[in-house]
């Protein structure tokens, strides 16, 4: 029973979180079968690649130094960022290579990296609350994974992949290559940054202040966050209005 309440806490918010993304795009609605196929790969491949990388290195990195404190936080540091970004954000690479056409905008970046997030978060929150959760604290420490894993960090994936979907975006949207390659990578950097900054709070800032440091700085994220994407949603208004009017009449 514990399982099966870790596995619905950890899946079912994360479904709702990416319906709530899906409708956030109210012009040009993302195919569902593609969304279903990023989100299924950051559930299982990114995430299971992530959990194996990352109990690779931090085994190497204790074997190195002998000290489980700077193998936890370099793994946490260092080693996570890197891989979860680089798996997560590989699937938003391949919709942006192979389904060129429904990657046209800012929006559709971030709408492609926040689902493949959520898949990833999906399953790593299922992780989290039954082993850290019911397994040692039962029903009572269930619930408060829950409400740490939904409730106060339910959305820190979507927002460190969101920069690497505004950055192939905005590649997709510049003729110059070179300074479309290099937004593609200051994207992917700077979700590996974000997702760096969050993990090392983590680390060294415990108990209350630490839960309290890095909400903090998560919720303010996520707002300045929100604030981009609703920019995103006008911009993508705007643009209907001024080249698609024609259409717009027809009710194309």
């Amino acid at each position: 029973m514990g399982f099966l309440l870790s596995l619905f806490f950890g899946v079912v918010p994360m479904l709702l979180f990416a319906f709530l993304i899906y409708q956030i795009d109210r012009f040009e609605k993302e195919p569902v079968k593609l969304l279903v196929v990023v989100f299924g790969w950051g559930a299982l491949v990114a995430a299971g690649g992530a959990f194996f990388l990352n109990t690779l290195f931090n085994a190497g990195i204790f074997m190195a130094t002998g000290s489980e404190a700077a193998s936890s936080v370099a793994t946490g540091s260092v080693i996570a960022p890197l891989v979860e970004e680089s798996l997560k954000g590989f699937a938003v690479l391949m919709v942006f290579i192979f389904y060129h056409r429904e990657f046209d905008s800012i929006l559709d970046g971030i709408i492609y990296a926040a689902v493949t997030a959520l898949g990833f978060a999906a399953t790593e929150n299922t992780f989290y609350i039954y082993h850290y959760g019911f397994q040692q604290g039962g029903y009572a420490g269930l619930f408060n994974l829950v409400f740490v894993r939904v409730i106060l960090v339910g959305w820190q994936h979507p927002f460190y992949t969101a920069f690497t979907g505004i950055g192939l975006a905005s590649a997709r949207l510049r003729r110059d290559r070179f300074k479309g390659f290099l937004f593609a990578v200051l994207g992917l950097s700077l979700a590996m940054a974000a997702h760096s900054l969050h993990n090392t709070l983590a680390e060294i800032l415990t108990g209350g202040i630490g839960m309290f440091a890095t909400t903090a700085v998560d919720w303010t994220g996520w707002f300045f966050m929100l604030l981009f994407i609703l920019w995103a949603i006008r911009r993508d208004q705007t643009y209907v209005q001024r080249y698609l009017a024609d259409e717009v009449a027809l009710g194309t």
